[in-house]
């Protein structure tokens, strides 16, 4: 940012100014006075320490009266670093402005005190120039102080992501990390906790009224957007309050939902987090709602063990797996109805828009291609150990 520099006094304008710079160590106190007094929020303990204001109040005196007296070209370096300091100590934006205000006026008194009375040209002149300075070394002020806000808001937040992801690493070997971790957040150590994944693309963001909306539910939540999920602590008073929250969730998020077993003691959220991606993996294709791990417990299994499922699923299909895609899926289709209707061959048909004897005519296909009838229990419960595998973990070959 480019800044105007101001006009020029008059050489007679400046040799007045010029005779305040031998008094800068007095008027530095004066004016440190004069702000403490002013605005208590230099005084607050932890803010800003009084060598701090000192050596700020000193730098932009000897700046703002060195450019009056034309001793040395205009430097806003002091009041960009008063700025960035009184931001980062939580000294207020009006405070800050004050202090300039209160410097401008110390540094007219003393000119006034020093020139020939309320008619002297010089002090006419140096009135422009002076709070022109003040406004420049305001603006310069404000300025920093605004970028360093946005500094430290970045590095807040990025503080605060990397002691989120924490809270899900393995503290087994000290125990006592993950307590400590969720004082620093906030997060009560007592009460209910779940852990939440949401599996949905790594640049998906997570809906932005959810932890608000979570909040008005009494669930204070914290969220980690990992590469291939958002996982999220959740907690709360008790576990009907969890058991809200779960709801919530699924109102706002149309990607798959899993959520852990509710547990009271924190040291449980890493074996949370593996319980919760399981559930969020074993909901079907399409699902609405949040997946409760233990809701679908052979999905749990087969996400669980992957490549087992895959190759239980080619074993016990067999044939079927061969056959050209339109005719494999219709055989599919009506399998998984079949298992969706409770094994009634006149929903199936009712669902699938046929006849029944269609129906039964792709069962006895199955069993003939399978050797696996869907009336035999033990042989039933393998077509739907296969079914499921090639739902949630695609299709798969012999």
């Amino acid at each position: 940012m480019t800044t105007p520099a101001p006009v020029t006094p008059t050489p007679e304008a400046s040799a007045l100014a010029a005779r305040l710079s031998d008094d800068v160590e007095v008027l530095t106190d004066i004016l440190v006075g004069r702000i403490s007094v002013a605005d208590p929020s230099y005084g607050q303990s932890g803010l800003l320490t009084e060598e701090q204001l000192q050596n700020t109040c000193r730098e932009n005196l000897t700046s703002v009266i060195g450019a009056l007296a034309r001793t040395h070209p205009l430097r806003l370096s002091p009041a960009r670093a008063a700025g960035r300091l009184k931001a980062e100590q939580g000294i207020p934006i009006a405070a800050l402005l004050h202090a300039y205000r209160l410097g401008g006026r110390l540094i007219w008194e003393e000119l006034t005190k020093r020139s020939a009375g309320p008619g002297d040209p010089r002090l006419h002149d140096l009135a422009t120039h002076l709070w022109e300075l003040i406004d420049l070394y305001s603006d310069a002020a404000v300025e920093a102080y605004r970028d360093t806000e946005v500094l430290l808001a970045h590095s807040d937040a990025q503080f605060q992501s990397r002691l989120v992801r924490t809270l899900f690493d393995d503290h087994s070997g000290n125990p006592a990390r993950v307590l400590d971790v969720l004082r620093t957040l906030g997060i009560p150590e007592r009460g209910a906790f779940a852990v939440v994944a949401i599996d949905t693309e790594p640049t998906a963001p997570l809906p932005g009224k959810l932890t608000a909306a979570l909040e008005s539910l009494g669930i204070r939540s914290v969220w980690d957007a990992q590469i291939d999920a958002h996982i999220g602590l959740l907690s709360g008073a008790s576990p009907a309050a969890i058991d809200r929250a779960a709801s919530e969730i699924s109102a706002f998020v149309d990607d798959r939902v899993g959520i852990s077993t509710v547990f009271s003691a924190p040291q449980a959220i890493t074996a949370a987090l593996t319980e919760a991606r399981l559930a969020s993996r074993s909901a079907r294709p399409g699902a609405a709602g949040a997946i409760r791990f233990g809701d679908e417990p052979v999905g749990h299994l087969l996400i669980a063990v992957p490549d087992a499922g895959r190759r239980a699923a080619a074993q016990i299909l067999g044939p079927l797996l061969d056959l050209p895609a339109a005719e494999r899926g219709d055989l599919i289709e009506a399998l998984d109805a079949w298992y969706r209707c409770g094994g009634s061959a006149a929903a199936v048909a009712e669902t699938m828009h046929c006849h029944r004897n269609t129906v039964r005519y792709r069962l006895r296909k199955i069993r003939d291609l399978t050797g696996r009838d869907t009336t035999d229990p033990r042989q039933s419960a393998e077509l739907y150990l296969a079914l499921e595998a090639l739902t949630l973990l695609g299709a798969t070959s012999r």
